[in-house]
């Protein structure tokens, strides 16, 4: 602890990891620009989503006309998260409408921020494999899946910020 004012000690955060996300923008604190490919606008040091401040802040001769973080993952197809769901007759049977929760899944995370997207969505040998921009998506879409139709889901965390998740109806 410091202490800034005599008599009041201040918390001093150490040790922070840096950021190792490689997409992450360079941009000084009062900048703002916008992402030509999803229409996200990045203000005061945050990503998100408003037709109205996104059209105001286009018009200015200042915002950088740019592709935002999630834009340029999934056309490098770069994924810091993957959802595995093993075949089975459920899934199976099931498949569009479970397909269906983690659109909607996906929907509700960019509401809160809006760099969580799906890269894609592959099939392969009776299995679903979702690929994610960030780790933090994969983990809720294996939450929701685990929520909404039981089954077992595993989680594997690696380095650097990679995680697997694998789910499968019994």
């Amino acid at each position: 602890m410091s202490t800034k004012r005599p008599g009041r000690a201040v918390r001093v955060r150490r040790n922070l990891a840096e950021p190792t996300d490689p997409y992450l923008p360079r941009f000084d604190a009062g900048e703002v620009a916008a992402c030509t490919g999803c229409q996200a606008l990045y203000q005061r040091r945050h990503w998100f989503f408003g037709p109205d401040p996104y059209f105001r802040e286009t018009m200015q001769p200042t915002t950088r006309m740019v592709l935002c973080p999630a834009c340029q993952k999934i056309r490098d197809r770069y994924a810091e998260g993957r959802v595995t769901l093993r075949p089975s007759p459920f899934l199976a049977s099931h498949k569009e409408e479970i397909l269906h929760l983690i659109r909607n899944e996906e929907e509700r995370a960019k509401g809160f921020n809006p760099l969580e997207r799906i890269v894609e969505i592959s099939e392969s040998d009776g299995s679903v494999v979702v690929t994610t921009t960030n780790e933090k998506l994969a983990q809720r879409i294996g939450r929701v899946l685990k929520n909404a139709y039981r089954g077992q889901t595993t989680y594997h965390w690696s380095d650097p910020k990679f995680l697997s998740v694998e789910w499968q109806h019994a």
